[in-house]
């Protein structure tokens, strides 16, 4: 695993709170104790040189695994160590080397690490005859740093798994559909087809000696292709089936995996069937953009029908999104709803006097299956 990287596709931006360089602002706490007394000359060419020095050592590091890392940590703790004897907070490269050590894909290792690098901080200072501050603080932070570390490396290697085990379920699912649409088109137009060449040639030699049995061959022919292209089109959309039912199935399981609390509000109605798939495919997108993009604990799906019969459907997260981009997914599921006369919003919203992130789903009572 890379620090701050989860499996994402090229196309999805990685959230800014899982890039090394936004931790970088906490170098400011190096320069800290200049508010209170001016730095030396010796002071701030050490601070260039360290900083320097710093940033290929973190930024590569944290692309790293295995015994690679464990160089770049023991670097930071190093560099650390060189410039304890100038004015600064020298602690500052010691905490970015547990931050380091609590992304070890081995949990068990990473602790090791941990404490190795405590003890050596810790040893350091006692050999050097630091003030209690002067360690205290640095190893609290960092041990604080690591704690957080090692919780969000789990939490990243386990939704990583979770969309490996989705998209491995995906195709799977897609590869089982190919064989059964190969193996229905193949039972469905072998025998067409064998029906139509023969057919064919006996037109072809009635022809000219009798032109009425000719044109029954024909006509024969003509509906056993209509015939054939029906049952094509049959099998191939059923590629694409789906329901509300099944798909509140599949989000239970996806949503519990990923430890996401779900809960239905109102009476389930029977939908007509291409409603259904439109509705099920609907909240199959907003699940999925949950688990993905959301930092959300509790997912809602809420029905209501008002007075006018119109049906309103609710797909609600308590997950604090800052801001969005509609991709396809979305677009298409606006295209879909709108095709059947009703109308979609998406965007922040308050249900149940919690804020969240909502998509709203409004069709006309039509589409209810009586």
């Amino acid at each position: 695993m890379k620090l701050f990287k989860t499996n994402k596709s090229p196309s999805e931006a990685t959230p800014l709170g899982e890039k090394p360089q936004f931790y970088l602002i906490y170098l400011l706490f190096y320069f800290f104790p200049w508010i209170f007394q001016s730095p030396t000359v010796n002071d701030v060419v050490a601070a260039i040189v360290a900083i320097a020095l710093f940033l290929p050592i973190y930024l590569y590091g944290a692309t790293q695994v295995g015994l690679a890392r464990l160089i770049y940590i023991t670097g930071l703790l190093l560099l650390s160590f060189a410039v304890s004897p100038f004015f600064g907070s020298h602690g500052v490269f010691f905490i970015y080397a547990m931050a380091l050590a609590g992304f070890i894909v081995n949990e068990r290792h990473a602790k090791i690490t941990i404490v190795a690098l405590v003890i050596s901080y810790g040893l350091f200072a006692w050999l050097t005859q630091q003030e209690w501050w002067d360690w205290g603080f640095p190893i609290f932070i960092g041990t604080m740093t690591a704690i957080g570390s090692i919780a969000t490396s789990r939490r990243v290697s386990q939704t990583d798994q979770m969309l490996r085990e989705q998209e491995l379920k995906r195709q799977l699912a897609t590869e089982s559909e190919r064989e059964r649409i190969a193996q229905d088109l193949h039972d469905l137009l072998g025998q067409t087809l064998t029906m139509v060449a023969l057919k064919s040639e006996v037109a072809e030699k009635l022809f000219e000696r009798n032109p009425d049995l000719a044109k029954q061959e024909i006509i024969e022919i003509r509906e056993a292709a209509r015939i054939a292209l029906k049952d094509v089109r049959e099998a191939v959309a059923g590629m694409n089936t789906t329901s509300l039912v099944a798909e509140l199935k599949r989000a239970r399981s996806i949503l519990g995996s990923a430890k996401i609390r779900f809960s239905v509000t109102g009476e389930l109605p029977t939908f007509n069937s291409q409603t259904d798939q439109v509705i099920g495919l609907a909240f199959r997108e907003a699940v999925t953009n949950i688990v993905r993009h959301s930092n959300a604990d509790r997912v809602t799906l809420k029905l209501e029908r008002d007075e006018e019969g119109t049906i309103k459907i609710l797909i609600f997260d308590n997950g604090q999104v800052q801001k969005f981009v509609e991709g396809s997914g979305l677009n298409g599921l606006r295209k879909r709803v709108s095709k059947l006369g009703g109308n979609t919003t998406i965007g922040h919203t308050t249900f149940e006097k919690k804020k969240g992130f909502g998509i709203s789903i409004q069709l006309p009572a039509k589409h209810i299956a009586y």
